[in-house]
């Protein structure tokens, strides 16, 4: 329901669309639920995990990403205005505040606390994945970092992603993404001037 192994239909040229097909056989072999259950042996795109976080934070709403707002001719004239189009209710408002909740457990208690920022409540979750040889299994000590977010947690002004492809500083993201996470959240709350919320 949050549109894995389909494209967005953003408009960027080249969009592709993932690859979760070991999950939708007849009979999907259970090593295949546990790998995917922490991301692996399935290809998710970057603007595909950004839709599913910013539905959760859109109590469970899957919105079509855009990129362009608005076109303006030369005389400041608004010529055309993209409209936010729902695509489709993915889990109950509940179920979203429930997992928001737990993000943000993840950013107080866990392995990201620093993408805290004082005052505000920040939700987010790490991953790091071993990166795929073309030969099978996977590249000795090459990574791909991410951490991918929102905030404030009770009503969310925007959803980000950084990502580092072999980084060289630390074998996990909460050493490498997890601080920068941190810094433009704190930078982009305050320029904003995004209420406290706590």
């Amino acid at each position: 329901k949050f549109g894995f192994g389909q494209k967005t239909n953003i408009d960027l040229t080249s969009e592709v669309s993932g690859n979760i097909e070991n999950l939708l056989k007849d009979k999907v072999k259970d090593i295949d639920f546990a790998t995917a259950s922490f991301g692996q042996g399935i290809a998710v795109t970057p603007i595909q995990m950004i839709a599913s976080y910013a539905a959760l934070a859109n109590k469970g709403v899957l919105m079509k990403p855009y990129i362009v707002d608005e076109i303006i001719d030369n005389e400041n004239n608004v010529v055309s205005k993209t409209e936010p189009q729902v695509v489709r209710q993915v889990v109950s408002e509940q179920t979203a505040e429930t997992v928001s909740a737990m993000l943000v457990n993840v950013v107080e208690h866990g392995h990201a606390k620093k993408s805290q920022v004082a005052g505000y409540y920040v939700g987010g979750k790490t991953g790091t994945a071993q990166i795929p040889s073309p030969r099978g299994g996977y590249l000795e000590n090459q990574y791909i970092h991410n951490f991918i977010g929102y905030a404030p947690i009770s009503d969310p002004k925007f959803v980000l992603l950084v990502k580092f492809d072999n980084p060289k500083t630390s074998i996990y993201a909460e050493g490498t993404v997890v601080p920068v996470f941190g810094e433009i959240v704190d930078f982009l709350l305050k320029y904003y001037q995004v209420p406290k919320e706590r």
